[in-house]
């Protein structure tokens, strides 16, 4: 896991694109990267495969005790390697020696397979938010995850 920087962001939105309805813009990324609340990561798997092709990423916040997950992804040839678990591990061990208490996040209802994916990780679903999607209307859960659960 590395700290992405503006270098990585062509990278970053080509999977961004392949994994969003509406993914977000260059600019939303390089306004996280100067937000001091902001955490911005990527692996790249060249360790162990001679790959430096970034294949995962992950953007949260971390507000007074809690951990707000913005953006997370893994390029499609490298879903169901555990990739995602391992950066979510690592980003909340930051979360937790930073004093967070609980992780939240938002995921569209007919997102089937993060839906169960954060069940998994023993998030809980704490509320809706009507129309949360601009492009289309569509519906968000909210989900809660208790940090002192996986420590």
């Amino acid at each position: 896991m590395y700290a992405m920087t503006e270098a990585d962001l062509d990278q970053v939105l080509e999977i961004e694109q392949a994994s969003f309805k509406t993914p977000w813009k260059r600019s939303s990324y390089k306004s996280e990267l100067s937000c001091k609340s902001s955490y911005n990561f990527i692996v790249r798997p060249g360790s162990f495969c001679n790959n430096s092709k970034i294949v995962s990423y992950i953007t949260f916040r971390i507000i007074a005790d809690e951990m707000h997950i913005l953006k997370i992804s893994v390029a499609p040839k490298w879903r169901n390697h555990g990739i995602a678990s391992w950066l979510l591990g690592n980003s909340f061990k930051i979360a937790s020696e930073a004093g967070v208490k609980a992780v939240y996040l938002e995921v569209r209802l007919s997102n089937n397979a993060a839906i169960k994916f954060y069940n998994k990780l023993c998030f809980k679903v704490i509320g809706k938010r009507l129309n949360y999607y601009q492009e289309d209307g569509e519906d968000a859960i909210v989900m809660m995850k208790k940090l002192k659960e996986i420590f």
